[in-house]
Formats: C-alpha cells, structure tokens, sequence
C-alpha cells in the first residue's frame, strides 16, 4: 500500500495535542480537504466507532465512511475509510517530548481502485498531492494549538445523500 504522511512539533503538552487532534468534531477545522463530519462524534472515540466524513477529493465533494480501529489516549488514533473507490488507513500518534512538547506525526496508507493502474496513478501524482495534504493539515493544527484558537470543535455536519454544498 502506498504511504504519505508527515509530522510537526507542537508547543502543548500530548494530552492537549491528542485531546484536539483526536476529537473528530475538529477534523474540519485542521485536515485538509475534510468538510464536514457526522455519525459516532463522542470524544474519545471507541474501537468501531463509525464516521463519516465528507471530503473534496480530486477537485469532487465525497462522502466517505471511517471505522475507528485503535484508540489509546493520548498516543494513538487510527481509523479505516473508503471513498471513491479508494480505502485508507489514518493514524494520527502524539508523542510527548516535554511537559509541553509534543510530537504529532500524520500517517495515511491507501490504495487507489483499478489495481496496476491505480498503483500507477498514485506514482504518478496522488503521493504528491497526499504529501502537500499531510503537511498542509500539520500547519493548520499547529496554527490552532499555537494561537488558542482551540475552544470549541464544530458542529456535526448533516451529510444528507446527494447533498454536495461545500461547507
């Protein structure tokens, strides 16, 4: 499977890293390309917890649903999700490093559909724009921990079949 991710430095202790991170009702506001979020929006999420996520992928509006596999606070969330014919793999891990220091590293394996082609494709071009997506995400959740623009997650979206408006 194919692999992007990055990881970044925050200036907060990991229990304030994962507690913003992890809590899916902030998706919108720090992973880029995420719209809206709505399904089991509890925080902490539980193992098989399920998602969704609509999201622009491709220059499209897609609506994509997630499985929570792993979640240990505050080291570790990882979910698996499928949209457009792909499926992926997020596993986001914070990793103190002092009392407020705090490593967030950004993992995302995928596969695309189409089999060899899709192999190709993401050689070809997805790895680039999923790379420029995880640092892109990583700078905004920096931003948001640095500033303490952190207070309240969004509301859930309602994701209604059919219903493309970008929020």
């Amino acid at each position: 499977m194919p692999e992007s991710g990055d990881r970044i430095t925050v200036p907060v202790s990991q229990e304030e890293a994962w507690d913003f991170a992890a809590d899916v009702r902030n998706a919108p506001r720090w992973v880029f390309g995420v719209r809206e979020v709505a399904g089991d929006l509890r925080h902490p999420l539980l193992p098989g917890d399920r998602i969704k996520i609509r999201l622009v992928a491709g220059g499209r509006i897609a609506d994509s649903e997630w499985a929570v596999g792993r979640c240990e606070r505050p080291d570790v969330l990882s979910s698996t999700g499928r949209a457009l014919g792909a499926t992926a793999t997020l596993q986001i891990e914070c990793s103190a490093l002092g009392p407020n220091s705090t490593e967030v590293r950004y993992h995302l394996a995928y596969q695309l559909p189409g089999g060899p082609l899709g192999v190709l494709a993401a050689r070809l071009g997805v790895q680039g724009i999923l790379d420029v997506q995880a640092k892109r995400s990583l700078r905004s959740l920096h931003r948001l921990l640095t500033t303490g623009v952190r207070a309240q997650p969004s509301q859930p979206g309602k994701l209604e079949p059919g219903d493309s408006r970008p929020q």
